[in-house]
């Protein structure tokens, strides 16, 4: 068997999620991995102060774990996961993916790569938040994701920004 990457998603299941509501909420365990054909989910935490805190924002064409550390632990996610808009997803439980993971070395290889570009993801934006001002993360977003201004809430991907809405208020006004 070689693996397909085209054969590969039609394997998945197929699931649509209205607008707001949620993939995994904080306390459950996550059980899948999904693939966003159309929409946005945001995954976020709420801190000690009870604030929402967008930790990461997924769109079409990426793939995510509800939770990794719930996936791959089986303990319960502290992360809440939330469609933002009428969305479109193919998933596959954990079990379908150990699964083919014992059967098709290149599914392996396919979701070593997949890993790393969340790691390498995660690590930019820790980075990011530390070594840039308000001003320069907001440049930064809009390289890749201008187009999320028109289609998800702003105080959303000011979270995300590690900025108020406010600030992203005046430098949207600025740019």
């Amino acid at each position: 068997m070689n693996f397909s990457f085209e054969n590969f998603l039609k394997s998945g299941h197929l699931i649509d999620y209205k607008k707001n509501e949620y993939i995994l909420k904080q306390g459950k365990v996550s059980r899948g991995v999904f693939f966003i054909i159309e929409g946005v989910v945001r995954h976020y935490v709420v801190d000690f102060l009870g604030n929402e805190k967008t930790i990461r924002i997924s769109k079409e064409n990426d793939f995510f774990y509800s939770s990794n550390v719930s996936y791959w632990t089986g303990n319960p996610s502290y992360i809440n996961c939330q469609v933002l808009l009428n969305t479109k997803l193919r998933y596959w439980t954990k079990d379908e993916l150990d699964n083919l993971s014992s059967i098709e070395p290149g599914f392996v290889a396919f979701e070593s790569v997949k890993l790393k570009d969340f790691i390498i993801e995660k690590h930019n934006k820790e980075i990011s938040r530390i070594t840039k001002n308000a001003k320069e993360r907001f440049i930064e977003f809009n390289e890749t994701n201008i187009h999320l201004f028109n289609r998800i809430p702003h105080h959303i991907i000011a979270s995300y920004l590690d900025m108020t809405p406010e600030t992203l208020s005046r430098l949207r006004a600025k740019f």
